[in-house]
């Protein structure tokens, strides 16, 4: 997943409109906020349809006076937004990941260049601070306000006013800037002649909660195009850790001539120890050597298109040349081999579908009750053939079933417990006090 936010200053032409398509495209954009947009509301409708085609889209045209500041697009098919506020230089929302479920707030950014401007911003984000708690927050945007010496491209001898304040603000809701990648000024400024400013404005800044949950997630700064700051990409890759998958028996290999062998040899090994102890070390090198086999037998689906490409070869040869003893016998080998690779896929898949029904039962889906109810229609039984050759249906069955039954199990009578006191056992539990 990327989501991206660009200060492209403007957005009224279609030039700068095909600019936001194209780093949509390019960087494989869910959701991209555009923000120092300039656009007027009765024009906003048109721009965000031909800038983001059937994507939904929110602005903060509600907190702005004169033109927009930040307008976000999204995919619906991948996203799930829902605004918590807004004002004139920040839109917080909830963002809910539908494939996976998970959910995060994020917060786009476009602070004013003025430093007693932005004491409202931060004071904001220090509010909202408190509606995430313990919640994963990313930052996005462009913050108007360099944060250290290295973020000058000629360095700089005094501390400009409000990074102070800026600084104490990341300090108070504990964000920090996400390891990034590409351009390190993300804004351009430049002069007359051959000279200009470079500074990082643009940053993306995230919680310990959402770092400690996308561990592989960083930010990449795009080149300026026709603007004069970068578009900042966060890329979420999918940061699930990968365990050691759990060993899993396939019923197929037990049929291989080398099974049976393998298991007597592993099984005469010699381990000392407590009996329990010996056991599971066994289990524990069967293990292995099951896994080991299993592997050399993995991928049956490719195995099969290879033999099929090769049997198809021999055949083509044999028709060719029909008398040729040696085709023969390559084609009865391969044809062997393409019986068992497809009969072992099969036991597999069998297995498989198995264990998904399992799986299903156990987090009892509609799928599983659906399949459920098909296989009761099924095995309905509507009418049953009694001893006499006829057919009888309805509650007349019960009558039939008990019936047969009683006949099969026997009568009902008294039973003599005393010959169990001709009964001996071998084997006794010994009674232990304490």
């Amino acid at each position: 997943m990327s989501i991206g936010v660009w200060n492209i200053r403007g957005l009224n032409k279609a030039v700068k409109q095909k600019e936001v398509i194209d780093v949509i495209k390019d960087n494989n954009l869910g959701i991209c906020a555009v923000i120092e947009t300039h656009v007027n509301c009765l024009n906003l409708k048109n721009v965000c349809c031909r800038t983001f085609g059937n994507w939904d889209w929110i602005s903060n045209s509600s907190s702005c006076e004169v033109g927009m500041r930040i307008i976000v697009g999204w995919d619906p098919k991948l996203f799930e937004i829902m605004v918590i506020s807004q004002s004139k230089q920040v839109i917080h929302c909830c963002v809910k990941f539908i494939d996976s479920g998970y959910s995060m707030f994020l917060s786009f950014i476009y602070a004013a260049s003025n430093y007693i401007e932005r004491r409202v911003l931060w004071e904001d984000l220090k509010k909202f601070s408190i509606t995430v708690k313990d919640e994963a927050w990313c930052l996005l945007g462009d913050f108007n306000v360099a944060l250290k010496e290295s973020d000058y491209s000629e360095g700089c001898s005094k501390m400009l006013k409000g990074v102070d304040e800026f600084s104490e603000c990341i300090n108070f809701i504990e964000v920090e800037d996400l390891n990034c990648s590409g351009f390190q000024f993300t804004w351009n400024k430049s002069h007359a002649g051959n000279k200009g400013i470079l500074k990082k404005l643009d940053r993306v800044m995230a919680n310990l909660k959402f770092i400690s949950d996308q561990p592989l997630a960083h930010a990449v700064f795009k080149p300026y195009r026709i603007s004069d700051h970068c578009p900042a990409v966060l890329i979420m890759p999918n940061c699930k850790l990968r365990w050691k998958s759990s060993f899993r028996f396939a019923n197929f290999i037990s049929d291989k001539d080398e099974f049976l062998p393998m298991v007597k040899d592993i099984w005469s090994t010699n381990i000392e120890g407590f009996f329990m102890f010996k056991i599971t070390q066994k289990l524990k090198l069967l293990k292995k050597s099951c896994r080991q086999m299993c592997n050399k037998f993995r991928g049956s689906g490719l195995k099969i298109k290879e033999l099929r490409k090769e049997l198809g070869n021999i055949q083509m040869k044999i028709d060719q040349e029909p008398y040729i003893a040696k085709y023969r016998e390559e084609h009865a080998n391969i044809l062997f081999e393409y019986n068992v690779a497809c009969n072992d896929e099969e036991k597999l898949l069998s297995q498989r579908a198995k264990i998904k029904w399992l799986v299903d039962g156990d987090n009892n889906s509609k799928f599983f009750h659906n399949c459920l109810k098909s296989r009761n229609n099924r095995n309905r039984i509507l009418m049953v053939l009694d001893e006499d050759g006829r057919w009888v249906r309805g509650n007349m069955m019960k009558e039939k079933f008990v019936n047969h039954f009683k006949n099969f199990l026997g009568c009902e009578e008294d039973t003599d417990l005393a010959i169990l006191d001709e009964v001996s056992f071998h084997n006794k539990l010994i009674e232990m006090w304490l």
